[in-house]
């Protein structure tokens, strides 16, 4: 059996290697290389998937991949094929909740305004700042995957009341006052004091908050991105914020990105941007190393892998 792998350092490929002896494993670090070793191996673990690699993978089963957002991934030739995929799906919830929650938390305590005030070096106390507290206010949640849930679970823990969006889940964890279909969005929003979008990017999420959906919300409400801007008809956004249909909104992802400088969002400011690392901390590279090394066992015993996606629905 062989693995060709682009995305495995020396001492995690010896850690593997325990695992598995009788596998061979292949390291390649140019493309070209990759192309020529893919072709008669059984899985790949990495990046930079194409079609073309996947049209020179004539034995390929399994593909790996260290990341959730696989909409790059779904063209014809991957899909269409009876290769696996599998992604790092469930290693980022921790680490994105957190800054969801990170966000909510500049905004309510209006962090945002006074980190600028301190760079100005300058003391004061606005009494008429937009201080809030949290607790009591209605999160709502498109999307309760492995990201929504620990989104979900850490607003509980702040004594918010938590709605959520979802196509599939149908059983509504104990944390969650409202789970809903996605024809419910709308009542959602009108409820939502904060709105995070949570869903991965699909054909039916594309574009699904827009003008429309921004008047839906509260007045004062925020809206937090930290899934996919092509979710998000962003020059609607830039309306509902330059019009003061929302109140603020929390981006760490953008369409497109980098987000260019002359784009309006970079000088509100009711707006926080982060440059898309919202799932980067140091602890979820052993998760994701987790999922492979139990996929890999899995895979050598023909047992069912973990963190599938279906190819059809693109998550």
């Amino acid at each position: 059996m062989k693995i060709v792998t682009n995305n495995l350092s020396s001492d995690n490929l010896d850690r593997v290697r325990q695992i598995t002896p009788h596998i061979d494993f292949v390291v390649t670090t140019e493309a070209e290389e990759t192309l020529r070793e893919i072709k008669d191996a059984d899985a790949f673990w990495g990046y930079g998937i194409t079609p073309e690699l996947v049209r020179h993978a004539s034995k390929l089963r399994w593909i790996q991949v260290n990341y959730v957002g696989i909409e790059a991934l779904m063209f014809s030739e991957l899909v269409n094929s009876d290769i696996i995929l599998t992604n790092a799906r469930g290693t980022t919830g921790i680490n994105i909740a957190e800054h969801v929650m990170a966000l909510i938390l500049a905004f309510t305590r209006t962090l945002h305004l006074t980190i600028k005030r301190q760079m100005e070096k300058v003391w004061e106390i606005r009494p008429n700042l937009p201080v809030m507290e949290i607790a009591g206010e209605t999160l709502g949640i498109l999307g309760l995957g492995g990201i929504g849930l620990q989104v979900a679970k850490r607003a509980n823990a702040f004594d918010m009341l938590v709605l959520a969006i979802d196509p599939v889940l149908t059983e509504k964890p104990d944390y969650v006052e409202g789970l809903w279909e996605p024809d419910q969005l709308h009542r959602m929003l009108q409820q939502s004091d904060f709105v995070v979008v949570c869903c991965p990017l699909t054909p039916q999420t594309k574009g699904v908050i827009g003008a429309t959906e921004f008047r839906m919300m509260k007045e004062t409400a925020f809206f937090i991105n930290i899934a996919r801007g092509e979710i998000v008809d962003q020059l609607a956004l830039i309306t509902a914020l330059q019009t003061k249909e929302i109140s603020g909104a929390g981006l760490d992802v953008t369409e497109p990105e980098p987000l260019p400088k002359n784009n309006p969002l970079w000088e509100m400011e009711n707006v926080i941007i982060t440059p898309h690392h919202a799932g980067q901390s140091p602890k979820s590279a052993s998760r994701i190393f987790h999922v492979l090394c139990e996929n890999l066992k899995r895979f050598v015993t023909n047992q069912p892998l973990i963190s599938v996606v279906d190819k059809t629905q693109w998550f």
